[in-house]
């Protein structure tokens, strides 16, 4: 593919392949996203996402992408621009990513976010949170992505920032399965950890 980003593309109901990320080994390192009809055998690109005014789009890292119940797509990006920095932006396309709005601040500080649309419509983003409480965070929205819960913690006893990357998977019982990488107190080498949860209907 030709963009990059930890979590990789996400399939959408019509069948396409959507990878939402930046160029890091050529080209012009646009952050945009990408599409394959062939189950990923080949990929090509779609769209820009926009910078928004005073960012520099080299400072927007680690995109990752859902589809709605409504139909709408939903990226989510690391944010190292001076304003919100550390937080967790975001950007929506009506039109089956072929165009995308400014991304905007959502209120969360936390990074880099995982998106996942549960059997129940309802959205569930998680991402590490590096600063006290130390660990990772999920948060839901029931209105597909234009308002988001409060914070749930996840985890909340890490040693050093040295953690996060979460990604989420739900069960068929409809519990959820969070994993992470952490570096552990006395320990050289960084662990996977897991928490098994439940949100509330």
């Amino acid at each position: 593919s030709q963009v990059n980003s930890p979590h990789g593309p996400v399939q959408l109901s019509g069948g396409r392949l959507l990878y939402a990320g930046k160029e890091l080994w050529h080209g012009e390192h646009r952050v945009g996203v990408c599409q394959s009809t062939d189950d990923g055998q080949t990929w090509s690109w779609l769209a820009q996402i926009p910078t928004r005014e005073g960012d520099d789009p080299k400072n927007y890292h680690e995109l990752h992408a859902v589809e709605a119940a409504d139909g709408r797509l939903i990226v989510q990006i690391r944010n190292h621009n001076k304003t919100n920095t550390g937080e967790t932006l975001q950007t929506e396309s009506t039109n089956g990513g072929k165009t995308w709005t400014t991304p905007h601040e959502i209120g969360v500080w936390g990074l880099p976010s995982h998106l996942l649309r549960l059997a129940d419509d309802r959205l569930l983003m998680t991402y590490g949170h590096r600063r006290a409480p130390l660990g990772n965070q999920a948060r839901v929205s029931d209105d597909h992505g234009r308002t988001w819960s409060e914070a749930i913690i996840l985890s909340g006893d890490g040693v050093s920032g040295d953690l996060g990357y979460p990604s989420t998977a739900q069960l068929d019982d409809g519990s959820l399965v969070t994993v992470w990488y952490e570096n552990m107190a006395g320990s050289p080498n960084a662990v996977l950890r897991q928490a098994q949860w439940t949100l509330e209907s």
